[in-house]
């Protein structure tokens, strides 16, 4: 159910389950009943919460980063992670498939109030949550353990190739009868210096993967998951002169900041797997209506169409030029090439699709 639909009924639960309301909030106010209560703000999108407040009451803490407008927070063991306009959470590395848990950022950089949906409290305590006007009472749970995540002995810092390949064999190829790209500039840690940053994942292009591409060109799940984002209600960057504009904020910056590396990449489908792997799919021309958050999906499962969304080109609207599949492999929250050098990677992709 999306904000708005669940925002409606709620209310609508005020005014008829009034009386039923009022006898739960009765069992929530017992003495011997370690309840907490929480200010809410009702918007025709949400209701949400204070961020501070929250922390507060569960005794978690949290870091705001304001030039990647990225949230790092912690409740009882559990890391979690928001980047702001992205609608993917990230729990201990691995995303969730929910699409009512974002960040809610309010005011300039350096006076931001940040927000999270009411939601979040049922998600990342697992306590239900009784409303009571403009308040909201929930069971403060006793810490729980970690919720998935990697073991305490896995490091990926440690892997060699061989590992590597292992770990990420169920992996088929996203473009049927495709190759891996042997040019450097289509590999992750390629410098891209349009936006001061590195490339962070594999490019799949018609000249360079060995055959034809169009808008036509289905990309496939690659492996049993499940989708973790759909961007059914893409909005490209509207000129040339917005785009440049976030582009001349990265040079100022000198990297790209997270919430403007999202958009660059344009539309796209993100696939949860085993093991923590999790794949970004990206600058997709278009996505299968039938294809939703929460969907299990399989290597024969169509997730989207070749594109070039959120490039130079696809801002004007020529959908015939640079079409290519961008994509980002990430293992419990980190790019899978982070400890490797460039020909090992080359070796790790080559080793597990061509």
């Amino acid at each position: 159910m999306n904000q708005k639909k669940r925002v409606m009924l709620m209310l609508i639960l005020f005014v008829v389950i009034s009386g039923c309301q009022g006898q739960a909030l009765d069992e929530v106010n017992k003495p011997d009943t370690n309840y907490a209560k929480l200010a809410i703000e009702i918007t025709e999108k949400e209701a949400r919460i204070k961020l501070d407040e929250l922390m507060e009451l569960v005794g978690g803490d949290y870091h705001f980063d304001p030039i990647h407008r990225t949230l790092q927070f912690s409740v009882n063991e559990d890391q979690f992670y928001l980047v702001d306009g992205v609608p993917v959470l990230e729990r201990n590395g691995e995303y969730l498939a929910t699409e009512d848990i974002y960040l809610i950022v309010h005011g300039k950089q350096g006076q931001e109030e940040l927000f999270l949906p009411v939601d979040f409290i049922e998600l990342a305590l697992g306590t239900s949550v009784a409303y009571e006007d403009e308040q909201i009472s929930f069971l403060l749970m006793e810490p729980t353990q970690r919720v998935g995540g990697p073991s305490e002995s896995f490091n990926m810092e440690q892997w060699d190739v061989e590992q590597m390949v292992q770990y990420l064999s169920f992996l088929e190829k996203p473009i049927r009868g495709a190759e891996v790209s042997k040019i450097p500039s289509h590999l992750p840690g390629a410098p891209r210096t349009y936006r001061n940053g590195y490339h962070e994942g594999i490019d799949w292009y018609a000249f360079a993967s060995g055959g034809d591409i169009s808008t036509d060109t289905p990309i496939y799940a690659m492996g049993e998951g499940v989708v973790v984002r759909v961007d059914h209600d893409y909005v490209e960057y509207q000129s040339v002169e917005e785009r440049s504009k976030d582009l001349a904020y990265t040079a100022e910056f000198g990297e790209t900041p997270e919430y403007i590396f999202d958009r660059l990449r344009g539309r796209q489908v993100w696939v949860q797997y085993q093991g923590g792997v999790m794949n970004r799919f990206a600058h997709l021309h278009d996505i299968p209506s039938d294809i939703q958050v929460g969907d299990r999906v399989d290597a024969n499962t169509i997730i989207g169409f070749v594109g070039n969304s959120g490039t130079s080109d696809g801002v004007v609207q020529d959908y015939e030029a640079g079409l290519h599949l961008h994509q980002d492999l990430l293992i419990y929250g980190e790019l899978f090439w982070k400890y490797l050098s460039q020909e090992e990677v080359l070796e790790v992709l080559t080793r597990i699709w061509d």
